[in-house]
């Protein structure tokens, strides 16, 4: 895998993110700043080491990558958080220091969305931070790998094990997984 697949899958995914930034900005009142936001994670996504960039796009999982994942989370905290490199960039310039906008009648409506992306995101890293601390061996690994982070059925497996022993040894891996994980989310 090289910078070029990066490329071309940040190509590919181009549209789905701006429509993303789109509904993030429009919640915040900076709709016209989408294609900004994005660029600005984009940038800042492609000064990432290389190898951190081919890991993040070989991790797969229900059709996605850690990259989809990676880039949906930035653009939902350079559009929120006032202390992003985005706001930081590009602060907005005040309306009126002489306006009372306690007196104006705005609803102030709670944001009760799920953070769908965020919340995969975090769960992904956290497995794959109790995968790597766990003493397996290194057929287990593989048989985890491939199945769990790269989404692949155990019917496209190379191996000599049978679909079988590969199920008991992803099986066993997860329920250590879970165990250490403490229920804390179900796979």
């Amino acid at each position: 895998m090289s910078s070029t697949a990066v490329n071309n899958y940040i190509a590919k995914r181009y549209d789905r993110w701006l429509d993303y930034a789109s509904y993030h900005c429009g919640l915040v009142g900076i709709s016209d700043e989408a294609h900004d936001v994005l660029n600005e994670v984009l940038c800042s996504l492609l000064q990432k080491s290389d190898r951190l960039l081919e890991k993040l796009l070989s991790t797969k999982k229900n059709g996605y990558t850690e990259l989809d994942f990676f880039v949906l989370r930035m653009i939902k905290l350079n559009v929120t958080s006032p202390t992003s490199p985005y706001q930081s960039k590009y602060k907005r310039i005040p309306a009126d220091d002489n306006a009372d906008y306690s007196r104006m009648d705005i609803e102030d409506v709670p944001d009760n969305e799920i953070d769908r992306p965020g919340i995969t995101l975090e769960r992904m890293h956290q497995v794959r931070e109790v995968f790597e601390s766990l003493d397996l061996s290194p057929l287990a690994k593989r048989v985890f790998e491939f199945h769990f982070f790269q989404d692949n059925n155990f019917s496209e497996w190379e191996g000599l094990e049978s679909p079988k022993q590969l199920y008991e040894m992803y099986n066993g891996v997860q329920e250590l997984i879970k165990k250490k994980v403490k229920g804390e989310f179900i796979f």
